[in-house]
């Protein structure tokens, strides 16, 4: 499951990952979750006590990567961001054309992700929709790495991921599910059964309510000061005692700091 937060309201843009393992009655818990957390964290006042006590019971990791609020996150400018994703373009580019010659049975598939790298191509060359493709870059990578991750240290051969309803969702045709699978696969050098939910941002989402869990993870991330070491609002103050205090060895926060040209990933913790 996947949520994330790209305002300039708030002093973080955070994207959060949560997984957990196939649950056979999900209804069960979808009808629980909406009962104590029927909105997402944005659209409520308070936080609900009884929603996060469920969230804490459920066997879930939670990886959240919190950025600064820069417009590109990363990246200090427009160019910057262009030249580092079309470099990416490039690379994938090359794999696609070894995997045309050692795997012939993908050729469609491969044909698909070729005519969607190329629609990016157009749009970084137009300009167009530059900050939507950033977030699209880190969300798909990231997720691809954190499913490595989970991948290789269990027993996993099947994962869904749950997909945010988002504008990055919408550029090509499920690009951004390409380029997490890509990032999956070529990191954990293994076949695994991968499945996406295509939501966008004008789609119903029946798994609606498990997204309740990275939502409310994310708002509250979204709204911490690290460098004031304090909570922007109330929503936030709560879910840090609700949730924070007690999950450090389940919920795990890296922050990306922009140093010059270096970038470092620093490991947080709220107590």
């Amino acid at each position: 499951m996947q949520r994330s937060y790209f305002g300039d309201d708030k002093p973080n843009k955070v994207i959060t990952f949560s997984a957990m393992p196939s649950c056979p009655y999900i209804l069960e818990l979808q009808s629980a979750i909406k009962r104590v957390a029927p909105k997402d964290i944005k659209n409520t006042r308070s936080i609900n006590a009884d929603f996060v006590r469920l969230m804490n019971l459920l066997p879930l990791i939670n990886i959240v990567f919190i950025f600064e609020n820069k417009k590109h996150f990363i990246w200090d400018t427009i160019a910057e961001a262009k030249e580092e994703i079309g470099n990416h373009v490039e690379v994938l580019h090359t794999y696609i054309d070894y995997w045309r010659t050692t795997e012939p049975a993908t050729i469609q598939r491969l044909n698909k992700i070729t005519k969607n790298l190329r629609v990016l191509e157009s749009l970084l060359a137009s300009g167009k929709k530059l900050r939507i493709i950033s977030a699209m870059f880190l969300i798909s990578l990231l997720g691809g790495y954190v499913g490595s991750l989970i991948c290789r240290e269990t027993d996993l051969s099947s994962l869904v991921w749950f997909s945010d309803r988002d504008s990055t969702n919408e550029i090509g045709k499920n690009l951004i599910r390409d380029l997490f699978q890509i990032s999956l696969i070529d990191v954990t050098k293994k076949n695994i059964n991968f499945s996406f939910t295509s939501a966008n941002s004008h789609s119903d989402e029946w798994y609606e309510e498990m997204t309740r869990v990275p939502d409310y993870i994310t708002g509250a991330v979204s709204g911490f000061n690290f460098d004031e070491n304090r909570a922007v609002d109330q929503k936030t103050a709560q879910m840090l005692g609700l949730h924070f205090k007690d999950n450090a060895k389940n919920t795990f926060l890296y922050r990306f700091k922009v140093d010059h040209e270096r970038i470092r990933l620093q490991r947080m913790l709220i107590t």
